[in-house]
C-alpha cells in the first residue's frame, strides 16, 4: 500500500504553498492488463504511477496542474510554484467553489485485497492462458484479463483528509470464427470473486447458437436487455439525463420533470456510494461525504447529479458528485435495482423475442427523446415458446431511452457488477449494479449481413 508515502507527498505540497487555498489529490495506480487475439496473447502491460493533481486559489483565481511524480521532491516545489503562478493570471471564475470543510474520511479496510493488489503479470497471463485452452474449436479466443488497485489521498489546506483504496478485477472473453461471435465479460472486486468455470459454461452453452444465425428481421421485438446491454443504456442515461449540469444547460430532457414518472414503475434506479458489491466511493472531489442518493423510484425521477455548482444554481443541495477539478458531476455508482424472478423465467415466460448480449457504436441521436441508435453485437438469440431456438444476424437500432424503459416488463433478480475491462489513461476501478430487463416494442431500423 501507497498511503504513508501518498500521505507525505501531499503533505510537502501543502507546507510549500503561499497563496488563499490548496488542495491536493495523489493518485497511486498498480494495474495490470493482458489482451489475446488469435488464441495468442499479444500485449502485456504493468503501470506502477503516481500522478498528482494540485488546485490554488488567489480569491476567485484558480489554476490547476496535473503531473505524474518521478521520486523527486524537488519537482513538487517547481509544480506548486508554477500552478500559484498560473493562478495569479487566470480570470475570476464566480463559480469557483469553496474549499472543503475541515473533515477526516477512510475507506473500510474491507476494500482492500491484498491478492488482487499485488497480483503479478505472470498470474494475470496463466488466466489468460487458460480461456485460450478451453475456447471450443473451431472459435480463436479474443479478449482480456485485467485489474489490479487504486488508491487515493486528498489533502485540503483547510483540514480536510481523505483516503480510499479500491481493487478489480475484470475477464472478458470474445470467441470469434469468421463472422459469428460471442461475449462474456464479468468484473468484481477480487480475482477470487471471478469464476473462470461460470465464464467458460456459457460460453459453451451458446456458441451451440451462434453459427447459423437467421436472416435478421428489422421490426418491433420484445427484447431480453442483458446487463452489458443495458449499460451502454444507462451510461447514455447517466451522462444526458442524470447530470444536473446538462439540466442547466438545456440539454437533459429531465430537467423540468423531477417528481414525474417518466419509466415503468418497475424501474428503480439509486446512486449507492457505499454499497460493498461495488466500488466504494466514500467521499467526492469537494470533500463531501457520499451515501445513497434516490434517481428514480417506482419510475418516478428523482435526482439529478450535483456538485456544490449545478446544486447552487438549482437551488438543492450536493448529493456529493464532484469531480476531480472540474464541474462535471456524475453518478458513478448506479445500482438498477433487481426484480423478483429469475433470469431463467424471463426467457421461458416469452412467447417470441430476442436476448441482446451487448450493443457496439452506439451514439446519441436526440438528446431531448433521448433517442439512441448503435448495432447489436457478439449474439443476438432467438426465443420461442419459452426457449432460445437460435441466433438471429445482427440489427441496427433507434430508439428512446423513454421508451426501452417506460415498456419494461419484467426485471431479472440477478444482478451483476458491469465495469470497464480497459481503460487508455488513469485506472480508476468504477461500475454499476444492474440487472436483466425484459422490454416490449423495441425498434430494429434495419439489418446486416453479419
Amino acid at each position: 500500500m501507497l498511503k504513508d508515502k501518498m500521505f507525505s507527498i501531499a503533505e510537502d505540497i501543502l507546507k510549500v504553498a503561499e497563496n488563499d487555498g490548496t488542495e491536493v489529490i495523489v493518485f497511486g495506480e498498480n494495474s495490470t492488463l493482458v489482451r489475446f487475439a488469435k488464441s495468442r496473447i499479444h500485449q502485456t502491460t504493468n503501470v506502477k504511477d503516481i500522478r498528482i493533481s494540485i488546485r490554488v486559489r488567489f480569491g476567485k483565481r484558480s489554476a490547476v496542474v496535473n503531473f505524474s511524480f518521478n521520486e523527486d521532491r524537488k519537482d513538487l516545489v517547481s509544480a506548486v510554484k508554477r500552478v500559484e503562478s498560473l493562478a495569479k493570471l487566470s480570470p475570476e471564475n464566480p463559480d469557483l467553489p469553496d474549499l472543503p470543510r475541515a473533515d477526516k474520511i477512510e475507506t473500510s479496510i474491507d476494500q482492500f485485497d491484498e491478492d488482487t493488489a499485488e497480483i503479478s503479470p505472470e498470474e494475470i497471463t496463466r488466466i489468460a492462458g487458460n480461456l485460450i485452452k478451453e475456447t471450443p474449436k473451431p472459435f480463436e479466443a479474443y479478449g482480456v484479463v485485467s485489474g489490479g488497485s487504486l488508491e487515493y489521498v486528498f489533502l485540503t489546506s483547510s483540514g480536510f483528509e481523505g483516503y480510499n483504496f479500491l481493487t478489480d478485477a475484470h475477464i472478458k472473453l470474445n470467441p470469434i470464427y469468421d463472422t459469428y461471435s460471442y461475449l462474456v465479460q464479468k468484473s468484481a472486486k477480487t480475482f477470487k470473486d471471478l469464476n473462470l468455470g461460470e465464464v467458460l459454461e456459457r460460453v459453451e452453452e451458446r456458441l451451440n447458437f451462434v453459427l447459423k444465425p437467421r436472416d435478421a428481421e428489422p421490426g418491433k421485438w420484445t427484447v431480453i436487455l442483458e446487463p452489458l446491454a443495458l449499460e451502454e443504456i444507462i451510461q447514455f442515461l447517466n451522462w444526458i439525463g442524470f447530470s444536473g449540469k446538462s439540466a442547466i444547460e438545456g440539454i437533459s430532457p429531465l430537467r423540468d420533470k423531477v417528481g414525474q414518472k417518466v419509466f415503468s414503475e418497475k424501474v428503480n434506479i439509486l446512486d449507492d456510494a457505499l454499497n460493498p458489491r461495488g466500488f466504494v466511493l466514500p467521499f467526492d472531489f469537494e470533500g463531501n461525504r457520499k451515501g445513497l442518493t434516490v434517481v428514480v423510484e417506482n419510475g418516478v425521477f428523482k435526482n439529478f447529479a450535483h456538485d456544490s455548482i449545478t446544486a447552487k444554481k438549482m437551488g438543492v443541495e450536493s448529493n456529493a458528485c464532484a469531480s476531480p477539478f472540474s464541474n462535471n458531476p456524475i453518478f458513478l455508482n448506479l445500482y438498477f435495482r433487481g426484480g423478483e424472478k429469475d433470469y431463467k423465467k424471463l426467457i421461458e415466460e416469452t412467447d417470441r423475442g430476442l436476448i441482446i448480449t451487448r450493443f457496439w457504436y452506439v451514439n446519441l441521436v436526440d438528446p431531448q427523446s433521448l433517442t439512441l441508435t448503435g448495432m447489436t453485437r457478439d449474439g443476438v438469440f432467438v426465443v420461442e415458446n419459452g426457449r432460445i431456438v437460435g441466433s438471429m444476424k445482427n440489427m441496427r437500432f433507434n430508439e428512446s431511452i423513454f421508451n426501452m424503459l417506460g415498456g419494461v416488463l419484467d426485471i431479472s433478480k440477478e444482478e451483476e457488477l458491469v465495469s470497464e475491462s480497459t481503460w487508455y489513461d488513469m485506472h480508476y476501478p468504477h461500475g454499476m449494479i444492474l440487472p436483466t430487463i425484459k422490454v416490449e416494442n423495441f425498434n430494429f431500423s434495419s439489418s446486416t449481413s453479419f
